[in-house]
């Protein structure tokens, strides 16, 4: 049996590798405890709103297929950490040349994919929503899927092959298939949030409480927040650190896995629960953000109850926010026999 110190490993080195087997495995167990609750009333949502049974059906089945994989992740992830710990934890050379196997492996890359490709399918439609049907706009996004689902293709061939661990001499598809994700939901996220931003207006997005929410909620900012980091710091450790003591981004990696099914779980709830602005007002002109002397609508009112009685001029101009009551009236006192004496009254009321 091969020892560690054959591949030029240290105890340091071999406690670190080893650690990634137990920590992030820790830490995606408490992301997916934030998943469960967000998909139970997300579920929640679903079933007491009030939209067509088809729709409510077919969002119900997105949201589980993202939990039930998060769900298979966190198993394998338990399952790899039992193995090398338990079945293989006699001393540190044993743990060390564990090896979870390719049907073990294959099967958590396979889920991860798919997550990954529902989730940004999940993205690119809300993007059609918010552009009113434009197909113009999808037409990058949809490039950038097919790209990603190549790379992962080739990720998951690498894995069938067995030539999956990290190596400089080898073309790094986890590398290109991270990257083109990036992209993909990037992208997603900045159309989103200039749309927003264009319908709202930059000050109602910006300076109030519902607004940053629909930003962050709407535009799935935390889910291109999390893979542009695990983008970064795997680059930086496969480029700069060592290619053979990689273990700084299977944190981001795990958050990863939970943020993908939490992210479009979230703006599934909140188009459910009504919070959403509805699919036909992307589409209508805002005016929240423009001043108030750009409308202006005036109205007269006319009422005449007699002859002996004058009009009632009522004007309401709504960009000065005044309103001028004009009353006239005419009213004929007699005194003892006399003739009739005429009096006016005017009255101007401004609010």
């Amino acid at each position: 049996m091969s020892t560690f110190k054959d591949y030029g490993y240290n105890v340091a080195d071999v406690q670190s590798l080893i650690s990634t087997g137990l920590h992030p495995t820790i830490l995606l167990a408490f992301c997916h405890g934030i998943h469960t609750c967000i998909f139970f009333i997300a579920l929640y949502f679903i079933i007491e709103s009030t939209q067509p049974n088809r729709k409510r059906i077919t969002l119900a089945s997105i949201i589980l297929f993202l939990w039930i994989a998060n769900t298979l992740i966190l198993s394998l992830n338990w399952e790899f950490t039992g193995q090398m710990f338990i079945a293989h934890g006699a001393s540190l050379e044993t743990e060390f040349n564990f090896s979870p196997g390719v049907s073990l492996s294959l099967a958590g890359d396979v889920l991860r994919v798919l997550s990954v490709l529902v989730a940004d399918l999940i993205l690119i439609w809300r993007c059609w929503v918010l552009y009113g049907g434009n197909l113009k706009i999808l037409a990058v996004p949809s490039l950038c899927v097919i790209t990603e689902t190549v790379g992962a293709c080739l990720v998951i061939a690498s894995t069938v092959a067995d030539i999956g661990f990290v190596d400089a001499s080898r073309t790094n598809w986890s590398l290109v298939y991270y990257s083109m994700t990036v992209a993909t939901n990037s992208l997603c996220t900045l159309l989103i949030l200039f749309r927003i931003v264009r319908v709202s207006g930059i000050g109602a997005s910006l300076k109030t409480y519902r607004g940053i929410i629909e930003i962050l909620l709407e535009s799935a900012a935390m889910y291109a927040i999390i893979y542009i980091a695990l983008l970064v710091v795997y680059a930086y450790e496969f480029y700069y650190i060592s290619v053979t003591v990689m273990t700084a981004y299977s944190y981001p990696m795990v958050i990863s896995y939970s943020i993908t099914g939490i992210a479009p779980t979230l703006i599934i709830a909140r188009v459910m629960a009504g919070h959403s602005r509805p699919d036909d007002s992307w589409t209508r002109p805002s005016l929240p953000h423009m001043r108030s002397n750009v409308l202006s609508v005036t109205e007269s009112l006319q009422f005449a109850s007699g002859p002996d009685q004058s009009a009632q001029t009522t004007s309401m101009s709504t960009g000065h926010r005044t309103v001028n009551i004009n009353l006239e009236r005419q009213a004929v006192e007699e005194h003892g026999g006399d003739g009739a004496d005429v009096s006016q009254k005017r009255s101007a009321v401004k609010v």
